[in-house]
């Protein structure tokens, strides 16, 4: 297992890494689907999970057979999961706290690099009780094409001046390994509920259980 003594950036994403939105996203879905009387499982929700909101709706349309219905489900779902943000429902990965204050007591810098946009990603941080650890957010926002091209991190090392061997990213679904590849960044993964492919897992220097055995690589 590398270590990453030499790192002096560390690049974030944020959903199902640092904060379990996907429970929450199902959460949402279930209780609306519900209410126009549609089940909704767990094992159903696994193919929705770090795909976008794009194949989120197409999916819900085709679930209800309407294309209408789908629309009004997905967005009403989109406004009960921002309403669990806001009345403070979100749940941090174990060990994501833990380990935002060892880098910050190093003095490495770090940047959430989110294909969500910028004021979901600050709202989310607020409200997770994570942004003071920030030294800055990085958005779908700021870039033509979202992950898993690589556009992000050849921003964010656009944006820290940094070289690629300095930095290191902590990712935990496959689109974000692949854009930390094609970076030519180093990537540590995370697994959230769905494991990564073997042939994408063996390309990062590390898989770990959860954030906070990430402390002793440092």
């Amino acid at each position: 297992m590398q270590k990453l003594h030499d790192k002096k950036f560390v690049f974030f994403d944020m959903d199902g890494l640092l904060i379990d939105t996907e429970g929450m996203y199902y959460q949402s879905r279930k209780e609306i689907l519900a209410k126009y009387g549609f089940p909704f499982t767990k094992e159903e929700n696994m193919h929705y999970i770090a795909k976008g909101f794009e194949d989120t709706n197409l999916r819900l349309q085709k679930l209800t057979g309407d294309k209408k219905l789908g629309k009004v489900i997905f967005e009403e779902s989109m406004q009960r999961y921002h309403d669990k943000v806001l009345a403070g429902h979100l749940d941090l990965k174990p060990g994501a706290v833990e380990l935002l204050k060892y880098l910050q007591a190093k003095d490495i810098d770090r940047y959430v690099t989110s294909s969500a946009t910028q004021d979901i990603i600050k709202i989310n941080a607020e409200h997770a009780g994570i942004k003071d650890y920030f030294t800055d957010f990085i958005s779908g926002d700021d870039v033509p094409n979202n992950k898993p091209a690589p556009d992000i991190y050849l921003h964010a090392l656009k944006v820290t001046n940094a070289n690629p061997d300095e930095a290191v990213i902590f990712e935990d679904a496959e689109s974000g390994i692949e854009a930390a590849e094609s970076a030519g960044i180093d990537v540590v993964v995370v697994p959230d509920l769905v494991q990564p492919r073997a042939e994408l897992t063996n390309k990062a220097i590390a898989v770990l259980n959860n954030l906070n055995e990430a402390i002793e690589l440092f």
